[in-house]
């Protein structure tokens, strides 16, 4: 754990809670943005809609459609990741055009 920050990702960079997402980097960059649409953990109606970014792996996420939330350190973060089980959908944003390094 950093002391500004959160723990450090696979990604390198400390975690921000609600914010980084534990991908499957078989299939998925790390550092990525992306858009999630799903629902708040325990409350199906309240719509979860934000920017997070794949910060980090986890042995339970694997293949295409997999995700997890780092929500934080506290108790309100570990009733959020015990209850996280909606379904969703997430957008990978890419950049219309990529330059190769030195061009």
């Amino acid at each position: 754990m950093l002391e500004t920050g959160g723990p450090i990702g696979a990604g390198g960079v400390a975690l921000s809670p609600g914010r980084s997402l534990a991908i499957d980097p078989a299939f998925m960059p790390m550092g990525a943005p992306l858009w999630l649409d799903t629902t708040w953990p325990g409350a199906e109606a309240k719509p979860l809609r934000r920017l997070v970014v794949a910060q980090d792996t986890g042995s339970a996420i694997k293949g295409p459609l997999r995700g997890d939330v780092f929500w934080g350190p506290g108790a309100e973060a570990e009733r959020h990741a015990g209850q996280m089980r909606q379904l969703g959908t997430y957008f990978l944003f890419l950049p219309l055009v990529v330059n190769p390094p030195g061009s």
